[in-house]
């Protein structure tokens, strides 16, 4: 498959789309799970993985033995997916409820990350992603624990970027009455709650507790 042939351009509702790298930059640091799409055998897979990334890659990771991983490494192009959903937009018309989100997709070709001074890098960063100074409090991975894992990052070159945001879409034609229909947005959060094991809780855990991620 040629990487030109890549249709990543959003072509239903064009001016919802956004192709600054600087603003998906933003978004993907503000999240850490991803779906990442490829084919094998001629079959279509959508499997859900952690990522990090810096300005350039976004990096995966995962068993030397796993399908994915060794798909990743046969340098096909693969796509990456990102979702966060904002809120539930209800409208008067069923036809026209819909969600407030921010989206991206990224296309590109898995290349393996062999030096395990990148690997560590690479881990930090995720770690540091979920829950800050975590790092600094755990057993950090030896040479042998990083030779058992693989670590994946492809190159942040062609992506797009889609949201949606406000009300609901107004239907001036409809015959219902309009004062019984409620109309409006749910806003929906993702947010750290206080873990299950409550004795002995680290500065650094509480400090999350009630952040909106």
């Amino acid at each position: 498959m040629n990487e030109d042939n890549i249709k990543y351009r959003v072509k239903r509702y064009p001016e919802r789309a956004s192709y600054d790298k600087k603003e998906l930059i933003n978004f993907l640091n503000k999240n850490f799970l991803c779906h990442v799409g490829f084919i094998d055998d001629g079959i279509p897979y959508v499997i859900p993985m952690l990522y990090c990334n810096d300005d350039n890659y976004i990096y995966l990771h995962g068993s030397p033995e796993s399908r994915i991983i060794n798909i990743l490494k046969m340098n096909r192009i693969i796509s990456v997916a990102i979702t966060r959903i904002n809120g539930i937009v209800l409208a008067e018309n069923v036809k026209d409820n819909s969600v407030n989100y921010v989206s991206a997709i990224i296309f590109g070709k898995g290349n393996e990350v062999k030096n395990n001074n990148e690997k560590l890098k690479v881990f930090k960063n995720l770690m540091d992603r979920i829950v800050p100074r975590r790092w600094e409090n755990s057993i950090l991975p030896s040479e042998d624990d990083l030779n058992k894992v693989s670590v994946i990052k492809i190159s942040i070159d062609k992506f797009s970027i889609k949201k949606r945001e406000g009300g609901p879409q107004l239907n001036n034609q409809s015959n219902t009455n309009k004062d019984n229909i409620w109309c409006g947005e749910i806003p929906i959060m993702c947010r750290y709650e206080n873990p299950n094991n409550y004795s002995n809780i680290p500065n650094y855990v509480s400090e999350l507790l009630g952040r909106q991620l």
